[in-house]
């Protein structure tokens, strides 16, 4: 497997790049990251805003390879592209794979140059306890409902914020309201605790009006990130597929989609509490428990979890970490609201980085341009992957 480089490592590399201390596979993964973004990197610049540090970088690059003797098999102005690229990641994308994958076999080109889906955006339905639907979109009125000393309200930016008139105990009501995003669309939403919670595509919460009564509880479906409104007398819990947890104020994130088979909860602050019904562990910062969709399934803990890949999706980034083809795949289906045949996927995994904001057909030219693998559409959103298993 190639390397892969946390982002935080990123501009290390390019520092001891520039100083002629790097070493070979480091020089390696910044020489490779050009030759898999292609054409892409000679644009740079010419769309994309580049920072005082980036455009020292291009040009320290771009004077450090022109004062060596050896000639390059690249021209030294896209290293330095490639360079720019990789301190903020925010403006370019790459991905790695196995170097044994890349082989000079022809592939028939894919037809995907047509694929511009667009990508998902802040969109979801809100069900009130009396059974009213609600569209949130850009569309929706400011205000949506003010009762029980409740008030529900959409701001500009889309985000869906409960306000309490009092205290909640003081407010006689069991009513739940669900929030619930489609394929292909997003939504935050701060609960009537003052709790935040970004809820990704295809996911549902499932919450009370008012937290009344000795804890504040909440039930996920899909992929939710939490920052937990800090009460110790109230603790928040979620309820999740045949699991608990339990928190008292923290940061963390739960992806429970039944289509990855896993139910994974990472710590980022605080403490947790995981449970079902065969066992039970308490997760610190920078862990996560892992378990499968059946009742009787094990928890086990990871403290070898990069906590950025999996909250990426919350900062607008699909991120990758030696990631099965399939799970990857399950990401692009939800978020660009398509249907992938992938039942000849390679058992391959990918590292990688790409922004959410990006049209399908460019995250898919950027998967082929990892090894021998094209996409091809059947269909209106139905795709077919096709693949060299050699």
């Amino acid at each position: 497997m190639g390397k892969f480089f946390p982002q935080k490592d990123l501009q290390d590399i390019i520092k001891r790049y520039v100083a002629g201390h790097a070493s070979a596979e480091e020089i390696r993964f910044i020489e490779e990251y050009y030759n898999f973004l292609g054409e892409g990197a000679d644009k740079i610049g010419e769309t994309d805003e580049i920072s005082n540090l980036e455009l020292q970088t291009f040009k320290s690059i771009q004077a450090n390879i022109a004062s060596q003797q050896k000639p390059r098999s690249i021209p030294f102005y896209k290293y330095a592209a490639a360079a720019a690229l990789l301190i903020t990641l925010s403006t370019g994308w790459y991905f790695l794979l196995n170097r044994k994958s890349f082989t000079t076999a022809t592939l028939p080109s894919a037809k995907i140059e047509n694929l511009d889906i667009l990508p998902g955006t802040d969109k979801a339905t809100l069900t009130l306890a009396n059974g009213t639907k609600i569209v949130l979109d850009d569309e929706t009125p400011e205000n949506i409902s003010d009762r029980h000393g409740v008030k529900i309200s959409k701001t500009k930016d889309g985000l869906l914020v409960y306000t309490v008139a009092g205290s909640q105990d003081s407010l006689n009501t069991t009513a739940y309201n669900t929030i619930s995003t489609p394929k292909g669309g997003q939504y935050q939403v701060i609960l009537p605790d003052g709790t935040k919670v970004w809820l990704n595509a295809a996911s549902s919460l499932k919450y009370p009006e008012v937290f009344s009564g000795k804890q504040r509880s909440v039930t996920l479906t899909g992929e939710a990130y939490f920052e937990v409104a800090k009460n110790k007398a109230k603790p928040f819990e979620v309820e999740t597929q045949n699991q608990h947890v339990v928190v008292l104020g923290t940061h963390f994130n739960i992806n429970g989609y039944m289509d990855d088979h896993t139910i994974k909860t990472t710590l980022l602050e605080g403490q947790v509490k995981v449970s079902n019904l065969k066992s039970s562990k308490i997760l610190k910062p920078g862990e996560q428990a892992i378990a499968g969709l059946a009742k009787n399934s094990t928890i086990n803990v990871s403290t070898d979890v990069d906590i950025n890949d999996e909250t990426a999706w919350k900062n607008g980034l699909f991120q990758f970490n030696d990631s099965d083809l399939k799970i990857i795949l399950n990401q692009l289906e939800r978020w660009y609201n398509i249907k992938i045949d992938y039942s000849t996927v390679p058992n391959k995994r990918y590292n990688g980085m790409v922004p959410r904001k990006s049209k399908l057909s460019e995250v898919l030219k950027m998967l082929e341009k990892t090894g021998n693998i094209k996409f091809e559409l059947i269909e209106g959103r139905q795709l077919k992957v096709i693949a060299d298993h050699k």
